[in-house]
């Protein structure tokens, strides 16, 4: 929050700084040439020396040129009005002050440089919108399952690959995109809230959720996934309930072998989600006739 604030501010500073320039020189514009020439090296040293020289420096250069330029100005004889000269001995000090302050301001944002790496990552890891891990988290825990299924000598292991994917979730995506981003926050939250704090929760994209759950029995995944499927009920996009595809595998020591990487496991939930669309549309052609 402070850092957004001094960007805002830095910003703010290039803007009156332009401003003051601009105003500056149309108003060194009604004089002479030599008065217009005068303002714009003056406009030029002070922002050169805000840029370029130390703040302490530049508070004594203000002070001995503002007390200089007074001298001259109220010792030699210039045909110009008493603003005109006051915005001549002003032009050098405030412009320089501009200069170093938005130097100071703007330098805050190095930050961004330096923790790129720590936002790339996290980007990379959490998704903005849901909250929750990314597929690249995913393809890391399934990795670590299966090797540890596949070696674990002492007692059988298991984990439970389950997709849910949001239907036509692309159509309001590209026509009502906060509508959109408002649905993948409610599907999240119904995962936090019907899951088991054991299972590991992810959304891998294009409106796709996976749920990886370890060594659960039978009844206490279709438990749960009977909760989650009546929470996903209670959704509304505009007036219409979203439709979601599901699909899963259980992966043990016996079949961990034929899905040797996550994305071979994905393509056989994606054929069960598309089973799974086949079958719905049966049911609703059934009740319907």
């Amino acid at each position: 929050m402070i850092r957004r604030h001094l960007v805002e501010i830095g910003l703010t500073v290039l803007f009156l700084m332009g401003a003051l320039i601009a105003i500056l020189m149309w108003w060194a514009g009604k004089y002479s040439t030599t008065a217009s020439t005068a303002m714009l090296v003056l406009i030029l040293l002070g922002t050169a020396a805000g840029d370029l020289i130390p703040s302490i420096l530049l508070t004594w250069l203000i002070i001995g040129l503002t007390t200089i330029g007074s001298a001259l100005m109220m010792m030699g004889y210039v045909v110009m009005t008493l603003p005109f000269k006051i915005s001549l001995l002003l032009a050098f000090p405030i412009c320089a002050s501009l200069s170093s302050l938005s130097r100071y301001l703007l330098s805050g944002w190095g930050w961004i440089d330096r923790n790129r790496a720590e936002i790339n990552s996290y980007v990379e890891h959490y998704d903005q919108v849901t909250k929750l891990q990314t597929r690249y988290n995913a393809q890391k825990i399934y990795q670590k399952a299966r090797q540890f299924i596949l070696e674990d000598p002492h007692e059988d292991q298991w984990l439970y690959a389950t997709a849910i994917h949001w239907s036509h979730n692309r159509q309001i995506r590209h026509f009502h995109s906060r509508e959109y981003n408002r649905t993948l926050r409610e599907v999240a939250k119904v995962l936090k809230n019907n899951r088991l704090p054991a299972e590991s929760l992810y959304y891998i994209g294009h409106g796709t959720f996976l749920i990886i759950s370890f060594n659960l029995t039978k009844q206490t995944y279709d438990y749960r996934n009977q909760l989650t499927r009546e929470g996903l009920k209670q959704l509304r996009v505009g007036q219409a309930t979203p439709q979601f595809k599901w699909g899963a595998k259980r992966i043990t020591k016996d079949n961990a072998d034929k899905f040797p990487e996550f994305e071979d496991v994905m393509r056989h939930i994606n054929r069960d989600m598309e089973t799974d669309l086949i079958v719905e549309y049966m049911k609703g052609a059934d009740v319907n006739g």
